[in-house]
C-alpha cells in the first residue's frame, strides 16, 4: 500500500499571506485554557467539571452527545470530538497550500489512533473502550478507523493503515510473534510520521524554518524520553539505538546517540545539562533516581516544548508558525483535561493530578 504524497517532495510549496486564517487562529488560541482554569479545575469535583466544560468552549460536542453518553465516557468523547473539529475547522479557513502543511501535521493523530487499536486489539480490550479512545482528529475518517478496529488480527490492521507502508511494519510484526511486544511497531509508526513529516518540511519555503526548529525539538524530546524508558528496563545499547528517531541534524543526531550510549543515569543527566537541559530535567532526573517514575520529567519536557510553541504563537503572530503554535497547545489542553478528568474519577490527590499537567 502506497502512502497518500501530499506534493511531490522535489517541488517547493508556494505560501502566500493569510492574515485572515492567522488571525482566525488567534482567536482559537484565546480560548484555550489559562493556567488559572486548571487550579480551578483542580478543586473541582467531577460533576463540578463536567458543568464548568458545558460552559466553555467544549458546550457544543458535550451538549450533542449528552443524549447517548454520560459520565466520563461523555466528556472522553466531547473532547475527541472537539479536538478533531479544532483541526477541521483550521483546514477549512486555510488556503490549499496551508492546508497541506495541517493535514501533514495532524497525521500524528491517526498514528496516535492506530496505535489505540493495535494496543486495544494486543490486550483484547472491549471495542466500545476501545472506539471512546480514538480521537478521529487526523485524516483517517472515524468509518475507517472503525472498519481496522473490525479486523481479525494486528496484521491485518498494519496491512490496511493507509499511512505506513506494511514493508516497514514487518520486522515489528515479527517481535510481536516472538517476543509479544508492540514496541517495534510502534517505534516504526513514529519513525515513518518524524522522517515524513521532517521530508515535507523541505519542501516549505523560508516562512517554514521555525516549523522546522519545533519539528527538531520535538523529536529530541520523544528520543531522550523514548531512550529514558528503555534504560529503566535494561534495554541494551544497540537495541535503544534502533529506537532512535534521526532528524538528520548531525549535531543533534551526535547528542540522542551519545545519551544511548550512556553507562549510567549521571552520565546521562550530565550530557542533557551540556544540552541546555538543566533546569527542565532538574527535578525529573532526581525522582527517576529515587523511584524509577518518568512522571515528572516527561512532564517538565512537554512544559518546555509547550513554552517554545507559545514563543511561535507570539513572536510570529502573522506566519504559519501560529497554526503550529495553536496546534500543539490544543493538543496539549486535550491531554491536560484527560488527566483532570481521570484523576478526579479514579479519586486522586489534587497534587498527584497536578503534578502531570502541562500549563
Amino acid at each position: 500500500m502506497k502512502l497518500e504524497e501530499p506534493e511531490k517532495l522535489s517541488k517547493k510549496l508556494k505560501l502566500g499571506f493569510y492574515p485572515y486564517t492567522y488571525v482566525r487562529t488567534t482567536v482559537m488560541k484565546s480560548l484555550l485554557f489559562k493556567k488559572e482554569d486548571y487550579h480551578k479545575m483542580l478543586k473541582m469535583s467531577f460533576s463540578e467539571i463536567a458543568k464548568f466544560l458545558q460552559d466553555t468552549n467544549y458546550k457544543a460536542e458535550i451538549d450533542k452527545l449528552a443524549a447517548e453518553y454520560s459520565g466520563a465516557d461523555l466528556l472522553e468523547l466531547a473532547l475527541n470530538k472537539n479536538l478533531s473539529d479544532s483541526f477541521k475547522k483550521l483546514i477549512r479557513i486555510s488556503s490549499y497550500e496551508l492546508g497541506l502543511m495541517i493535514k501533514e501535521y495532524i497525521k500524528r493523530k491517526d498514528i496516535e489512533d492506530i496505535k489505540t487499536i493495535l494496543r486495544g486489539k494486543f490486550t483484547n480490550m472491549d471495542e466500545k473502550l476501545v472506539m471512546n479512545s480514538i480521537t478521529s482528529a487526523g485524516t483517517l475518517s472515524p468509518e475507517f478507523l472503525t472498519s481496522l478496529l473490525k479486523k481479525e488480527s494486528i496484521e491485518e490492521v498494519l496491512k490496511n493503515n493507509k499511512i505506513v507502508d506494511f514493508s516497514l511494519l514487518k520486522e515489528g510484526l515479527k517481535d510481536l510473534n516472538e517476543k509479544k511486544t508492540l514496541a517495534t511497531i510502534e517505534n516504526a509508526l513514529d519513525k515513518h510520521y518524524y522522517n515524513h513529516l521532517m521530508e515535507f518540511s523541505q519542501i516549505l519555503p523560508k516562512q517554514g524554518a521555525l516549523f522546522r526548529d519545533f519539528l527538531l525539538k520535538e523529536i529530541e524530546i520523544l528520543n531522550i524520553l523514548t531512550i529514558l524508558r528503555l534504560k529503566r528496563v535494561k534495554f541494551d545499547k544497540k537495541v535503544i539505538a534502533g529506537f532512535i528517531i534521526s532528524t538528520g541534524d548531525k549535531l543533534k543526531d551526535a547528542k540522542i546517540k551519545s545519551l544511548a550510549d550512556a553507562d549510567d543515569l549521571d552520565q546521562l543527566s550530565g550530557i542533557l545539562e551540556k544540552a541546555g537541559f538543566k533546569n527542565v530535567i532538574q527535578k525529573g532526573i532526581e525522582e527517576f533516581k529515587e523511584n524509577g517514575s518518568l512522571i515528572t520529567l516527561e512532564t517538565e519536557l512537554y512544559k518546555h516544548l509547550l513554552n517554545e510553541s507559545i514563543l511561535l504563537l507570539h513572536q510570529h503572530p502573522l506566519s504559519i508558525d501560529v497554526i503550529l503554535g495553536f496546534m500543539f497547545a490544543k493538543d496539549i489542553e486535550i491531554r491536560n483535561l484527560r488527566i483532570i478528568i481521570k484523576g478526579k474519577q479514579l479519586g486522586l490527590s489534587e497534587n498527584f493530578i497536578k503534578k502531570q499537567l502541562v500549563f
